[in-house]
């Protein structure tokens, strides 16, 4: 019979030398193997050495098992080498998850544990043929008696061997067992590591937790952990903010070659009503949210008497019948209360030899606004900025002669020579004439000399004190005794007696605040060249000229708006706003903000001389509001005493806003508080620069959309481009105005004229324009570095996107936000000098050529920088 060795199945390919190779290797395990039994032989061999023990090993030991198995099978089965039968695998079930020990086949065998040295063995059991297991059962009974050795010449097997020995002997169902792939589990391991592991996970879950917590705390996390998942600003404001861009912004041209238009051009496709510049989107916010709170449906029985005084004024402003039906009566009666002029008809109290125009000035006080030839209002002592003194100041004509004067220059382009003539000229036909029609009932033709003798007042007046208007106005303080000196043609004296002397008990001992005294000197020279008639007819002209807003007149635009900006003037309605804005508005948050952006205002400009950075360097901020208007029994004591009539619009505006003024005069003496001012416009959207009390007023009008602050959800560079840029604007102005300017204009000149149309590049001076180019340029420079500033301190350099524009990187950002809030409706036309200034402000700064990647052959690629 073939003595060849029998190739075994197995889930393991097992080649002929894999075979050939288990026979060959030698016995490595302590157990003792049978060697292969020759004829005519019966005594065994003497058994091999032990291996030394530091050649055990688990896996070694199951190779070994296997090696001996085979080795006894062939001894005792002596099944010839053919090529291997078909065989029938069966292949062990997968453990479930109650057992992962062996896999067996046979039922018999599911409680019994193959155990070797504390190992387990996963096991496959293989099944051979029925023709293969006939052939062992025929071979095994022919095989001799005495080629059978005795049990007791092996060594004692183990349970295993005996095991497998047991079912190779079983005549029925003879199997052969292979371990494959074995997996071993320690008996006897630890019986507390699974406590110890659970404690050390929840050592490293509390770790992680803490380590959290110091990551939000120290870096400001939750601020950015949105970001991560979203890099798009989803809030209101930026999808405003987006909007704003995407409605202005016109791709089809590009920035690097003109920005404005880049940025507005479809800003001015829109309609002229709707091309607002961000000044008057802030004035008409302020309006609307005003008139919310006067046209509420709220019971006014719940609400605090100054609310209810002004939702009475705007329901006597919007009756149209009962104000039609008393004007122009109402005002021309109300005049007549006063000294007043020939141009009034049947005005009997004027006499020329005995008239006294500093006692008519003075009656007059704010009727007459600030077209008074003097002015008085509040101002605070040079050695201690939160007393109260008295202040005096010229007239501002500009709402009056400003526009005759611009329409003149745009369409006659006088001369230094006839300008004067020409404004008088057109101060008469195209003002004062449809004045004395409709507002005085007079024919133009009958009153033509006195009207001319106004315009020429009106424009010597103007002229006078127009020459000292500045930023800073130049002020000179003195004791209203001195002044009296100083000026002895002007009966100051009589001036005071008339008005102010009933609210302020002054005395020659008191402090005065002259705002530029000059013009003062200069209106002795006016009036003495001046008839008595001239200077009368012109208080009466600018006193009528002020109050005819509250008296109906169907020539006049009329509707919600004008009624509420005239009710907002008032502190009672002004209160109404900021108890409604004060609830979500973080004022130190702001001053904060403002404050920073002043320190790098200065290490910006840190090579000026420092003479020059004093003034920056005490600026100080006052925005929102002050305190006081949060307190309803301040601002109901002025009117408290007042008995009204509810359905005069015009009485009752005009004493209301008399017992408010005449309240603030007489505090004169006393102190402010620390958060407020001499003036303080909270519902005007315009930013003020207080040279006596040295800061920057920021009303809360101008804190609106589009103006974004501190806390808004916006990126910062929303911030930076709104308030940030505006801000600097002011501080720019105040800088500049003590500088020397020289070659700054020289420098912008090339570059502004540049960008201006052919016609408008011949002017022969644009010195105003560049001027403002020059601060725009200074501010928009230092925003750029403020904002890079922020960005390292913070470690954020690329904050969230707005809506569809999520491929601009945060500094374009900045730029295009700045640019878009700056578009305005007189650039509507290509080369204006408003467009001008824009492309020269970015062609100014290198920041502007790298984020936009301009090529040195555009034309606003920064060549070099004119600071």
């Amino acid at each position: 019979m073939d003595r060849s060795p029998r190739r075994i199945a197995s889930p393991v390919n097992r080649t002929p030398s894999f075979e050939i190779a288990i026979l060959t290797s030698p016995p490595l395990s302590p157990h003792h193997d049978l060697p292969p039994i020759e004829s005519g032989s019966n005594s065994p061999s003497p058994p091999p050495p032990p291996p030394p023990h530091s050649s055990f090993s688990p896996r070694r030991k199951v190779h070994e098992s296997i090696v001996r198995e085979v080795r006894e099978y062939h001894m005792t089965t002596r099944i010839p080498f053919s090529p291997p039968p078909t065989i029938q695998i069966h292949p062990a079930p997968i453990a479930g998850p109650e057992s992962t020990s062996s896999f067996r086949t046979n039922p018999e065998q599911e409680d019994r544990d193959d155990e070797e040295d504390n190992v387990e063995e996963t096991v496959q059991e293989i099944e051979l043929p029925p023709q293969v297991q006939n052939e062992i059962e025929v071979e095994a009974l022919q095989q001799s008696p005495e080629e059978i050795i005795p049990e007791e010449d092996y060594p004692r097997k183990t349970e295993s061997e005996n095991r497998l020995n047991q079912q190779l002997e079983t005549p029925t169902e003879r199997r052969i067992i292979f371990p494959i792939t074995p997996f071993y589990r320690r008996k006897g391991t630890c019986s507390k590591c699974s406590i110890w592991l659970g404690a050390l996970c929840a050592l490293f879950f509390l770790l992680s937790i803490a380590l959290f917590l110091v990551w939000v705390i120290t870096t400001d996390g939750f601020r950015t952990i949105g970001s991560k998942s979203t890099n798009v600003c989803n809030s209101r404001q930026c999808i405003d903010i987006a909007f704003r861009m995407s409605s202005s912004i016109d791709d089809d041209i590009e920035p690097c070659e003109n920005f404005y238009r880049h940025s507005c051009q479809r800003y001015h496709s829109q309609t002229a009503n709707k091309q607002l510049n961000f000044l008057s989107q802030l004035k008409d916010e302020s309006l609307r949210t005003i008139h919310s709170l006067l046209s509420s449906e709220e019971d006014p029985r719940t609400l605090q008497k100054s609310a209810r005084l002004s939702r009475n004024l705007y329901s006597a402003c919007m009756n149209a019948v009962v104000r039609s039906q008393n004007a122009p009566t109402d005002l021309l009666t109300f005049v007549r209360n006063f000294p007043c002029g020939p141009l009034l008809r049947d005005c009997q109290s004027f006499h020329a030899d005995s008239y006294s125009w500093e006692r008519h000035s003075g009656m007059l006080d704010s009727y007459a606004g600030d077209y008074n030839l003097i002015v008085y209002n509040r101002d605070v002592h040079p050695q201690d900025r939160s007393r109260l003194i008295l202040q005096i100041k010229p007239p501002n004509l500009d709402p009056i002669v400003g526009p005759i004067e611009r329409d003149l220059v745009a369409l006659a382009k006088p001369s230094p020579t006839e300008f004067e003539p020409l404004l008088q000229l057109s101060l008469r036909q195209n003002l004062l004439s449809a004045f004395a029609r409709d507002n005085l009932l007079r024919d133009p033709r009958d009153v033509q000399s006195q009207l001319d003798e106004v315009a020429r007042l009106m424009v010597d007046l103007y002229i006078s004190a127009r020459q000292s208007a500045s930023l800073s106005p130049n002020t000179t303080y003195m004791t209203i005794g001195d002044m009296f000196q100083a000026l002895p043609q002007l009966y100051l004296r009589e001036f005071f007696d008339a008005q102010l002397s009933n609210i302020y008990k002054w005395s020659e001992s008191d402090m005065l605040s002259i705002q530029d005294y000059d013009y003062f000197a200069r209106l002795s020279d006016i009036i003495a060249q001046t008839s008595r008639q001239a200077v009368a007819n012109y208080l009466l002209t600018v006193t009528i000229w002020n109050l005819k807003q509250y008296s109906y007149s169907p020539r006049d635009q009329f509707g919600w708006r004008e009624c509420v900006d005239q009710i907002s003037n008032l502190e009672i309605a002004r209160k109404m706003y900021v108890d409604k804005a004060s609830q979500s508005m973080n004022l130190p948050k702001t001053v904060e903000f403002l404050q920073n952006l002043k320190i790098d205002f200065l290490s910006v400009h840190r090579s000026t001389p420092l003479q020059y950075l004093s003034n920056i360097n005490r600026l100080g901020f006052y925005v929102g509001f002050p305190r006081r208007l949060q307190n309803e029994e301040l601002i109901w004591r002025p009117v408290s005493q007042l008995a009204l009539n509810e359905t005069d619009y015009f009485d009752m505006s005009i004493r209301v806003g008399k017992a408010e003024r005449d309240y603030a005069l007489s505090q004169i003496g006393t102190y402010l508080d620390s958060d407020d001012t001499t003036e303080f416009p909270i519902t005007e959207p315009t930013m003020l620069y207080n040279s006596n009390v040295g800061a920057i007023v920021i009303p809360l009008a101008f804190i609106e959309p589009p103006i974004y602050l501190p806390g808004d959800e916006v990126p910062m560079y929303g911030i930076y481009s709104s308030l940030g840029i505006t801000t600097l604007q002011m501080i720019s102005k105040v800088f500049w105005q003590g500088l020397d300017k020289s070659s700054q204009l020289e420098c912008f000149d090339g570059v502004f004229r540049g960008f201006l149309d052919a016609n408008r590049q011949r002017s022969p001076s644009i010195e105003p324009q560049l001027l403002s180019t020059i601060e725009l340029a200074d501010a928009f420079k230092t925003t750029l570095y403020s904002y890079a500033k922020w960005q390292n301190e913070h470690h954020v350099h690329h904050e969230k996107t707005l809506p569809a524009f999520d491929s601009t990187d945060s500094m374009r950002s900045l730029m295009l936000t700045f640019s878009t809030m700056f578009c305005s409706g007189e650039s509507s036309e290509p080369g204006s000098d408003y467009e001008a200034m824009i492309n020269t402000v970015v062609a100014d700064s290198r920041m502007f050529s790298i984020h936009f990647n301009c090529n040195n052959s555009s034309r606003l690629y920064n060549r070099r920088s004119c600071f």
